[in-house]
């Protein structure tokens, strides 16, 4: 504790304390808001999804249209059996339901990107100021803690205290949600594994035969799940496949056991996605109130270090 650097920095002590005083109130709008921009991303993610399916169905139903166009094994078949033209139209029928569907995915994902602009750029004007308080705050901190290097004032201790505490609070969540956010790109990461498969089955009419109770599932699938799970254990895990039943899809697609079965796993995988939500989206609202606080606990706590500096340190 330096009585002389007390007294050279008292001036700059004030300025910076009155500095904090005259935009502290931007902070609880600002965090506010900045939860808000995330939970509208995260619950746009699955909009995205929608879209990524609807351009993948699009795709299988070109695929089988391009197949009854040339001379492949499909065409022949349908050929022997009489079936070319119906079965031209119904991809014709197919392609025209996933454009629609295409269309309108991606007409939901643009609504949602809309309303996060409409949130995102008021909050910037918000930010500016956050900026000039986390300037200032961080300012003031550091003047004093070279004054407060020294001795003993139980105020002061029990509100450094409080200011570590909230902050290992913050340290935790965020160290939960960096693991959450490592997870989910493992997932997605598996979907996409998935989605490509399924296509890759409908091209090739590659049914991929296999013994009784086996399955077929993507290798870089199956290692970005394992991945996922031994990063994170309390990941629920993925149901037993359900009996197939042969029914169409939105588009009006049929799809083999094996195709079916890895639709299911892509169904399961976004319930895991919506449960990793679920997890970030509580964590935020913890960690906006545990932000706030801190900044309110390290603004009480200057503000008692400049008491003592006034009151003690200099009147001594």
């Amino acid at each position: 504790m330096s009585r002389s650097l007390a007294q050279e920095s008292i001036s700059s002590i004030d300025d910076l304390s009155h500095a904090v005083a005259g935009v502290a109130h931007v902070e609880k709008p600002y965090e506010e808001g900045r939860v808000m921009i995330r939970k509208l991303k995260i619950l746009r993610q699955p909009l995205e999804k929608d879209v990524k399916e609807a351009n993948a169905k699009l795709e299988m139903w070109t695929n089988d249209q391009k197949n009854l166009e040339s001379w492949t094994l499909s065409w022949f078949m349908f050929w022997i059996t009489c079936e070319v033209a119906a079965e031209k139209e119904r991809c014709v029928n197919g392609i025209k339901k996933s454009e629609k569907l295409v269309e309108e995915s991606e007409k939901v994902l643009e609504k949602a990107n809309d309303r996060l602009r409409e949130v995102e750029e008021p909050h910037e004007k918000v930010a500016v100021d956050n900026r000039s308080l986390q300037k200032y705050r961080d300012e003031l901190t550091e003047l004093l803690d070279s004054i407060f290097q020294e001795g003993d004032f139980p105020t002061e201790k029990e509100l450094k205290e409080q200011v570590e505490n909230t902050k290992a609070t913050i340290q935790k969540i965020d160290e939960d949600d960096e693991q959450i956010e490592k997870v989910i790109e493992l997932l997605k990461t598996c979907d996409m594994s998935l989605l490509e498969a399924i296509v890759e089955l409908r091209q090739s009419n590659d049914n991929k035969q296999l013994s009784e109770g086996q399955v077929y599932f993507p290798q870089p699938a199956f290692e970005a799940l394992k991945s996922a799970r031994e990063l994170y254990p309390d990941l629920p895990g993925i149901p037993a496949p359900v009996e197939y039943k042969k029914e169409a899809d939105d588009t009006g697609a049929f799809y083999s056991p094996m195709q079916r079965y890895l639709w299911d796993v892509r169904q399961s995988l976004s319930d895991l996605l919506k449960w990793c939500d679920a997890k970030l989206l509580g964590n935020m609202d913890e960690k906006t109130e545990a932000i706030i606080q801190y900044g309110a606990k390290v603004d009480e706590w200057n503000l008692e270090r400049r008491r003592l500096v006034r009151d003690v340190i200099l009147s001594a």
